[in-house]
């Protein structure tokens, strides 16, 4: 498909095929050698593309707040005009997170959604749209590419449960619960967060050191 150059014109949204090839494209600019890779929300779902698409290219993943498939959350009224897109964005991420995470950490993601208001519904077309890999976690080559997957316990978009049954789809992948934390670990409670990390990089040495 021929894009137009006048990208001001046409409403944004992510998709699975662009989302992966920058990552990839990105890395082999940087020529980073066997990385890992780990993204949240809409990067966890990532991640998972990644796995079953580039096993080769990465030392493994860790998919944090992801799942197979995440419906539900590409809605019109993101952008709705009788609403300040900033706030409704933001506030719309507000009971995601735990209300055990330090408050000061909570207003400060916030304030980061706040910030990206205007994509924020363009990005969503992959996670709730596009993304979609029921059917076809048998095909991630965990021998090549282990896969983690983290999800938080107040997390009701993508809930533990959906992220475990996705974990057991996929050969010899791990899941990790972590209590007390919500959709967006790396900045409601970095502190808890960096435990359950240390947890999963450790999971991850271990599968690789197994299929040297």
């Amino acid at each position: 498909m021929v894009r137009s150059t006048e990208w001001w014109k046409e409403e944004y949204a992510l998709t699975a095929d662009h989302y992966v090839n920058f990552i990839v494209a990105l890395c082999d600019a940087l020529e980073l050698d066997d990385p890992l890779f780990m993204g949240s929300s809409f990067g966890g779902n990532v991640a998972l593309q990644l796995a079953l698409r580039h096993p080769e290219r990465f030392a493994g993943v860790l998919s944090v707040e992801g799942a197979d498939y995440s419906p539900g959350f590409y809605l019109d009224w993101w952008h709705h005009p009788h609403a300040n897109a900033a706030q409704v964005c933001a506030s719309g991420t507000w009971d995601l997170m735990a209300p055990q995470s330090p408050e000061s950490d909570r207003w400060k993601t916030w304030f980061y959604y706040s910030q990206g208001s205007e994509a924020f519904k363009g990005d969503l077309h992959f996670y709730s749209m596009d993304h979609d890999l029921r059917g076809r976690l048998g095909e991630i080559d965990t021998d090549r590419c282990p896969v983690v997957m983290l999800t938080g316990e107040y997390d009701y978009l993508t809930t533990p449960e959906d992220s475990a049954r996705t974990a057991r789809q996929i050969r010899n992948a791990t899941f990790i619960e972590m209590p007390e934390i919500g959709h967006f670990p790396m900045s409601e409670n970095h502190a808890r967060f960096r435990g359950h990390l240390l947890e999963a990089l450790d999971v991850l040495r271990k599968a690789k050191a197994g299929s040297a």
